[in-house]
């Protein structure tokens, strides 16, 4: 027969167990059955707004700073924004359509990506927080 404070020190062991392996799998990452996978890029040079742009206003939706400025996709798809510049940004969602959740790469280093997927259809509008010229006007299906 087994002890109590064995039973118990199992048991606790176990939950232990379970709670860790339940954080560490809802952390990876996982790739939509059927869904694409769609790159959009910071170019260099993109962190420079353009000369009439002053903080306040809108994003500006152009190839020059986020190519492509403009996306159409399927819920399911995934985003992949990949930092091309010499400067970190952010891929940050400034409107999203209602009962989706907002998202925020924060700060993405030269050279590295950030992949978000796609769940709720509807009109998105990123920009990079730390240069808030930047946009991109995704579409999703």
């Amino acid at each position: 027969m087994v002890s109590k404070g064995v039973l118990v020190g199992v048991v606790a062991a176990v939950v232990v167990v379970a709670a860790v392996a339940g954080f560490f799998l809802s952390q990876t990452p996982t790739q939509p059955s059927g869904g694409k996978v769609y790159r959009i890029v910071s170019m260099k040079g993109s962190y420079v707004p353009p000369a009439d742009w002053k903080f306040g206003d809108p994003p500006v939706f152009s190839d020059k700073y986020y190519n492509p400025s403009r996306l159409t996709i399927n819920v399911g798809d995934t985003v992949e924004y990949v930092n091309e510049d010499e400067t970190p940004h952010t891929f940050t969602s400034l409107k999203v359509p209602a009962g989706a959740s907002r998202f925020d790469s924060g700060a993405v280093e030269p050279g590295k990506t950030f992949r978000y997927t796609f769940r709720v259809a509807g009109d998105y509008t990123v920009y990079c927080t730390l240069h808030p010229h930047k946009g991109v006007a995704i579409t999703v299906k």
